[in-house]
């Protein structure tokens, strides 16, 4: 769900709590608050990468003052927004220019800084993407958990009707229902979108042979 809009606010605390790599427990007027981290989301603590994402936080604000921008709050009751460290770096750009965290699209699409330190990292293959398949963090608490190997495809001249835009992350080209590959993308390198623009919005191409 999309955060609900707030008014602007900021206020600096010390950071007492890091539940992962992209949520951390804040004082505010002598109360711990949750901050979710605007734009970014580091993997889960299940997947490659989610504890080095944790502590990666951790070692930069744990018991540290830090400065939260707030953006928003979110239907959870956090606080989501920017947190800037002692010396004025972003913690969330920090994360996505280690490879410890996906620049967040569906929330931050017109973010170019966390677009180019994403790229950046990619090129570089620092941290996550070390992986040749790294499965962002939304598709797998969507999935539940890692999903299961399925058998191969049986040929046939059938082709699904209905379902989300299917993505393959490996050629960043995506499949509506109906298209001859639908199907085929391999659990590894699938992912959802609700519409053709958002596939297009997070960078996808259709699929050339698509009717």
């Amino acid at each position: 769900m999309a955060p609900l809009l707030a008014s602007a606010d900021q206020f600096t605390g010390k950071v007492v709590g890091i539940s992962d790599g992209d949520t951390i427990s804040v004082l505010r007027e002598g109360k711990a608050v949750e901050v979710r981290l605007h734009g970014v989301d580091t993997p889960e603590k299940a997947q490659a990468f989610g504890t080095q994402a944790r502590k990666f936080t951790g070692d930069l604000v744990f018991q540290r003052d830090v400065t939260v921008i707030v953006r928003a709050t979110d239907h959870y009751g956090r606080l989501v927004g920017e947190v800037l460290l002692p010396d004025g770096r972003s913690l969330n750009q920090e994360l996505v220019k280690a490879g410890m965290a996906w620049w967040y699209r569906q929330y931050a699409p017109n973010d170019t800084t966390l677009s180019q330190l994403e790229a950046e990292a990619r090129a570089a293959k620092r941290g996550l993407w070390a992986d040749a398949y790294p499965v962002p963090p939304w598709q797998w608490r969507n999935e539940g958990r890692e999903p299961a190997r399925t058998s191969e495809p049986v040929a046939s001249a059938m082709t699904s009707t209905s379902g989300p835009i299917v993505g393959n992350q490996r050629s960043k080209v995506y499949h509506w229902p109906g298209c001859p590959d639908y199907d085929k993308v391999s659990p590894q390198n699938r992912v959802t979108f609700s519409s053709r623009e958002a596939a297009e919005q997070a960078g996808y191409r259709p699929a050339g042979h698509c009717r």
